[in-house]
């Protein structure tokens, strides 16, 4: 792949493709962004277009041997390092630190890729700065994180700084179906994912296709007012875990949030299914539509959205659990006023 290949993060490119057509490139550079795979393409192939072997750098040909090799991990003046445990290891960056005291091997430059750079600790940091504030010109840095406040300012100050910006829900679904995953699904998975490429895979799909449906599932019983103390019990059973309950309940909450907004499509146009974020559901939600009324549904919707803010407060989960269950009880209650 090459950088014009890449999706996503435009102003980026064009910022690193101009480093390479004024040949003015940084000796270090920051990557900062939620999305850490994203961070790592653009490294790898940036570095690749430096490498290059084609006259015009102006981009990487994935053609030559400096590309390919690059790509396959076996070009000896690109290095990309992670953590080894919980920190970088003090070896790693005196062996890193030594490196960066040689010529090339290869080709006019050497690149050092660190990913989730936050991760040096104050030692190894310090004795990093000292090859940052002193490069050969030859070197590139590139340090790759998803939260730029755990780097020390000093590091910061002596490297440029890229910030990435999320990829949106059609980026995603160019992107896994830039990796084969099938249209549809593809759609559906960036909707539900656009955090993090390097936790999206086609094999979420069958864990995702099941939270949908259970979910599904949920929404139906709240709505009939049906095995709605298994729902609650359910609940309060995770809720002995806080950290997994909050996780669990804020994708419950979304999940379901979508599925009304859904509902509510419906109920307005019941042909528009082509808008539907769930249209393998459209028939089970016509039947929970026939239930309700448009007002209750804007309701819920409203409740959804008051709730997602109220996890963000770390509100007790117990209040939690009885806001989301009361506000279907409720609903209910109106719908046969």
């Amino acid at each position: 792949m090459s950088l014009a290949a890449i999706i996503g993060n435009a102003r980026i490119k064009a910022t690193l493709t101009g480093y390479l057509r004024n040949e003015r490139v940084p000796t270090s550079l920051i990557f900062s962004g939620s999305d850490p795979l994203h961070q790592l393409q653009f490294a790898m192939n940036f570095a690749k277009a430096l490498c290059c072997r084609q006259e015009n750098r102006l981009d990487a040909c994935d053609r030559c041997h400096n590309c390919l090799a690059i790509d396959r991990g076996l070009y000896p003046d690109v290095q990309v390092l992670a953590p080894d445990g919980q920190f970088y290891r003090k070896a790693q960056l005196d062996e890193l630190i030594a490196s960066a005291h040689h010529r090339p091997l290869q080709g006019d430059r050497r690149v050092f890729i660190l990913r989730e750079a936050q991760r040096l600790n104050e030692s190894s940091a310090n004795a990093f700065l000292k090859t940052l504030e002193e490069p050969l010109a030859s070197n590139l840095f590139i340090l790759l994180t998803q939260n730029l406040n755990l780097i020390l300012p000093t590091i910061c100050s002596r490297c440029q700084i890229l910030k990435f910006m999320p990829l949106s829900n059609h980026e995603v679904k160019l992107e896994l179906e830039r990796r084969g995953v099938d249209p549809e699904k593809a759609r559906l998975m960036a909707f539900f994912n656009t955090e993090n490429m390097e936790e999206l895979a086609e094999d979420d799909w069958k864990e995702m296709e099941d939270k949908r449906r259970s979910m599904l599932c949920i929404l139906e019983r709240l709505m009939r007012q049906s095995e709605v103390e298994d729902i609650l019990l359910d609940l309060y059973d995770r809720s002995r875990v806080r950290d997994k309950f909050i996780a669990y309940f804020r994708e419950m909450v979304n999940l379901i949030s979508v599925l009304l907004r859904d509902i509510m499509v419906l109920m307005i146009d019941p042909a528009a299914g082509g808008i539907l974020v769930n249209p393998d559901f459209k028939e089970k939600l016509m039947e929970l539509a026939a239930l309700t009324r448009i007002e209750n549904i804007f309701f819920l919707i409203r409740k959804m959205e008051y709730l997602l803010r109220d996890i963000q407060r770390n509100l007790n989960a117990r209040v939690l659990i009885l806001e989301f269950i009361n506000s279907y009880s409720r609903q209910e209650g109106a719908a046969h006023g």
